[in-house]
């Protein structure tokens, strides 16, 4: 079971890749990304007639949403380091959401909210360095039986 969720870690991998090195495929997750954080910006910006019952549920949003973003980010551009070009980038925006909402008649700012985007955004980090390590002792084991 790990032998198989190891290899299929490490065809995504690859996959990732190949994609970004396709201009109209990289530049379509850009329009992509773009779009969705616009929408993003006018869906946090309306008024919200949720009950307080889905405040539980609104972080897990925030936190998925930004992990999406994240993922659609790093897809995009290969430029490293990741915390200043992608992450710092999408904190700035998820911060600067909830600064509008505290302007907004209906909506109020939340820390909360700001650190569900952030840790969303920190858990596709972690998520992508454990993929990483795997691969990297997946070929290391591999060599070393050669």
């Amino acid at each position: 079971m790990l032998k198989s969720c190891s290899h299929l870690i490490q065809r995504s991998i690859v996959w990732v890749r190949y994609l970004r090195r396709i201009k109209y495929v990289k530049y379509g997750f850009f329009a992509m990304l773009v779009m969705l954080l616009l929408i993003g910006l006018r869906v946090a910006t309306q008024s919200s007639n949720l009950p307080e019952s889905l405040n539980l549920s609104d972080k897990f949003i925030h936190f998925f949403v930004f992990f999406c973003f994240t993922f659609l980010a790093d897809l995009v551009s290969s430029r490293e380091p990741f915390w200043f070009w992608k992450a710092l980038p999408l904190a700035a925006y998820g911060f600067g959401v909830e600064v509008l909402q505290y302007f907004s008649l209906d909506r109020s700012f939340s820390l909360m909210d700001a650190l569900a985007d952030f840790s969303g955004i920190l858990v596709y980090w972690l998520l992508k360095q454990l993929i990483y390590m795997i691969a990297q002792r997946r070929s290391a084991s591999a060599q070393s039986k050669i």
